[in-house]
């Protein structure tokens, strides 16, 4: 059995933790860069196919890494790019890369913000979360 659970959302950055019979085997990052295909990305499969025109339309670009200790067997990287894939809106403004990284230390960290941070950096990210504290947090009020 295959599950998901996200554990960080902010607004322009999703991560999810993807674990198979109970273990984990994967994260997930899901950022949207509100920016276009960059260079390095119009050299990619299947960009690299396109027209320059079809390319430079698009607007918006998210990234999907998906982070594992070792690399992913083909059913199960297969099965990941197809389910995140459908989290993005596909439209002729918006798209998205699927990369998948390989951390052979992934598991020997503690979960915290600051693993977070490096997972971030280890995909090539820019996206740096900021430590908070409860201060920070906005409360409902049922005034």
């Amino acid at each position: 059995m295959i599950s998901f659970n996200r554990i960080i959302k902010l607004r322009d950055l999703e991560i999810f933790r993807v674990s198979k019979n109970g273990k984990i085997f994967s994260y997930a990052v899901i950022e949207d860069t509100r920016n276009p295909f960059t260079e390095e990305d119009k050299k990619l499969d299947p960009l690299c196919y396109m027209e320059e025109e079809d390319i430079n339309a698009i607007l918006n670009v998210f990234r999907i890494s998906l982070i594992n200790d070792e690399k992913l067997n083909e059913e199960d990287s297969l099965f990941l790019r197809s389910f995140f894939s459908d989290f993005v809106n596909n439209t002729n403004l918006t798209n998205f890369i699927i990369t998948e990284y390989i951390q052979e230390d992934l598991y020997d960290h503690e979960v915290n913000i600051k693993f977070f941070n490096e997972i971030l950096q280890h995909v090539g990210s820019n996206y740096i979360i900021e430590e908070f504290d409860e201060m920070n947090w906005i409360y409902l009020s049922q005034d």
